[in-house]
């Protein structure tokens, strides 16, 4: 498979899981479940309270991974690697803000909405360490066949 189709798919399946992530409820707190949409929608007012709030930030990252995919592979590694890592720090929070009022409640479990979230960024964090791994090997193996002889040893 060459690097454009790897690209390709990586993408897609980062996306459609991140789509689909959308249609679902992403976590349970004692007092209600939440809407994954909702929360993506109205998360970013979250990141001012701090704690699992911070975690909505994987989303500028994953979004900003997909769009230096094909035009900077470290670059979309590193914010894909992060993204993904910020998705699974949401599970060190006991407690999340979930209402206007500011109120937080103990998280009793996590929906399909979440998993599918981390799912997206995971594929971007898998496929750009493929990707890179994939170009050092060609790197290296250029270097090899167009070594140029050592006459000093």
């Amino acid at each position: 498979m060459d690097d454009k189709r790897i690209i390709k798919v990586v993408l897609s399946a980062s996306m459609l899981c991140f789509a689909l992530s959308l249609t679902q409820k992403c976590y349970c707190t004692t007092t209600s479940c939440s809407d994954s949409f909702m929360v993506f929608i109205l998360g970013w007012a979250a990141v001012f309270s701090g704690g699992a709030g911070l975690t909505w930030l994987a989303n500028p990252l994953l979004f900003v991974s997909w769009f230096f995919l094909k035009r900077k592979l470290e670059v979309s590694m590193f914010l894909g690697s992060f993204a993904f890592l910020v998705t699974l720090f949401f599970l060190m929070f006991g407690s999340v803000v979930d209402n206007e009022g500011g109120t937080s409640h103990q998280v009793i479990s996590y929906k399909p909405g979440y998993w599918l979230w981390v799912a997206s960024s995971a594929f971007m964090w898998l496929g750009t360490w493929v990707l890179k791994f994939r170009k050092n090997t060609r790197e290296a193996k250029f270097r090899m066949q167009h070594k140029e002889p050592d006459y000093l040893h």
